[in-house]
């Protein structure tokens, strides 16, 4: 006979056993192994955490290594009552210093209107014949084709749809009383850049500037129409510019006139005040960059190395945190009055960490700007040695991720060797289910047969 299940044969409590048995095999084992690849993982983790925090330092000390940082100029600006007259962008050439800034005259472009009387409607006829209208200011050119019989609406929008169309816009103004104008804004600004509008056919004199035949040009540009220069005053010096923007008028520095000044009480035109000066905010920001991502580091280190902690012990954390507390203590015998990172306003605290003396900092870079960037820039500044340093250690082929790819490479290991016990733990159980099954069938056949027994012994009794 047969049995579906342990013990149901022989009465007796097999499968408990089998259980029992097998995990006097195998929890004890499973467990080491399960435990040893959380510590691998726990490494694989605590080393990607400490290459992340020396790669955002290292980027850090990179930006201070980067004499550019230092020769960035910036621009305040103070602007008169009356609103904001000029913006001021000061690139690396310009020079320090203060400037008084006025503006006369804004730049414009010119203004064509076609003349009084010519049309009464926007569909009137332009040219029975048709022609080419060029139109010209400056250096800029177009030419549309005017058709036999086009109307002025469709001259208009035939000149602002032309692929060609440098900034002339055409519209169409009607003043109510029978006259409709024809008017063309030229986005050419500067002096002697009115726009010239040319006609290749006499028919097509009343919408240019230029006569063909015998009579009047359709087109004119006012007195106050006409294409004109900026003009500014900087320190009682005018400047001129065919735009509203001056390039280069002062060493440096880009100005953009946004509004004519106004006249004061005292006829003189009103001022915007601008300052240059070196960008220590941007200075100011990457060394508290520095600072904080320093500190963060530390906190890295101090997380996997305390006691009870994964990389507790650990000589590489240990040499790495030593050497960057070796080198920020790097003196300097070529930056004047400054000796080290420490007269500047860094301050160190007793834990090691970190911070920035704003005030101290800011009278520094007034007074000693030039020996700054010498404590931190270039092949022998502060920044660079770290970042040198820390070259062995970030990156991908650096010796943090070669620890990294070890522990992982272990915890896969340690895996496979786990998986591999685990089947043959899967054996073993089926190798012990097979024995007491056929246990379970000899139990259960014993106990039929012995039960039979007693019956027979009990008939013959009852016989007797």
């Amino acid at each position: 006979m047969s049995v579906s299940s342990l013990g149901v044969g022989s009465g007796l409590d097999l499968q408990a056993l089998l259980d029992n048995m097998v995990s006097v095999q195998r929890d004890t084992k499973v467990s080491a192994y399960n435990e040893k690849i959380s510590d691998y993982k726990s490494e694989v983790s605590a080393y990607g955490a400490i290459k992340s925090a020396l790669e955002t330092f290292q980027e850090t000390a990179d930006k201070l290594n980067d004499t550019d940082l230092f020769t960035g100029r910036t621009a305040s600006l103070t602007q008169p009552d009356s609103g904001d007259l000029v913006s001021v962008t000061a690139s690396e050439d310009a020079s320090n210093g203060s400037y008084e800034i006025s503006v006369s005259q804004l730049a414009q472009g010119s203004r064509s209107v076609s003349g009084s009387g010519l049309f009464s409607s926007t569909d009137d006829v332009v040219s029975a014949i048709g022609g080419d209208l060029t139109f010209t200011a400056g250096s800029e050119t177009f030419t549309v084709s005017v058709g036999a019989g086009a109307t002025l609406s469709e001259l208009r929008e035939q000149i602002n749809d032309d692929e060609d169309n440098f900034g002339v816009s055409a519209n169409l103004v009607d003043d109510g009383s029978g006259n409709v104008y024809l008017t063309l804004n030229s986005s050419v600004t500067g002096s002697g850049n009115d726009l010239v509008v040319t006609n290749t056919d006499e028919t097509l004199d009343s919408v240019s500037s230029v006569a063909t035949g015998t009579g009047s040009a359709g087109l004119s540009i006012g007195s106050e129409d006409g294409a004109q220069d900026a003009i500014i005053t900087v320190d009682g010096i005018d400047i001129n510019s065919d735009s509203n923007t001056f390039e280069n008028a002062i060493s440096g520095l880009t100005i953009k006139a946004l509004a004519e000044s106004e006249t004061g009480s005292d006829s003189s035109l009103e001022t915007a005040s601008a300052s240059i000066d070196f960008d220590t905010d941007s200075v100011q920001e990457t060394l508290e960059s520095f600072v904080e991502s320093y500190n963060s580091l530390l906190s890295t280190f101090e997380k996997y190395t305390g006691t009870g902690d994964i990389l507790n012990g650990s000589s590489l954390v240990r040499g790495m945190e030593s050497a960057l507390n070796s080198d920020l203590m790097t003196t300097f015998d070529d930056a004047g009055s400054l000796s080290s990172i420490f007269d500047i306003g860094i301050e160190m605290d007793d834990d090691g960490s970190l911070s920035l003396n704003s005030t101290d900092f800011e009278e520094v870079m007034e007074s000693s700007f030039d020996d700054v960037v010498t404590l931190f820039a270039g092949d022998t500044g502060i920044a660079n040695i770290m970042s040198e340093y820390l070259e062995d250690f970030t990156g991908s082929g650096g010796l943090v991720e070669s620890l990294s790819s070890s522990a992982q490479e272990s915890a896969d290991d340690t895996q496979e060797t786990l998986e591999s016990f685990e089947y043959r733990m899967d054996l073993y159980e089926e190798q012990l289910k097979t024995k007491f099954s056929n246990l379970d069938t000899l139990l259960a056949g014993l106990n039929n047969s012995g039960t039979a027994l007693l019956t027979s012994l009990s008939n013959l009794s009852n016989q007797s």
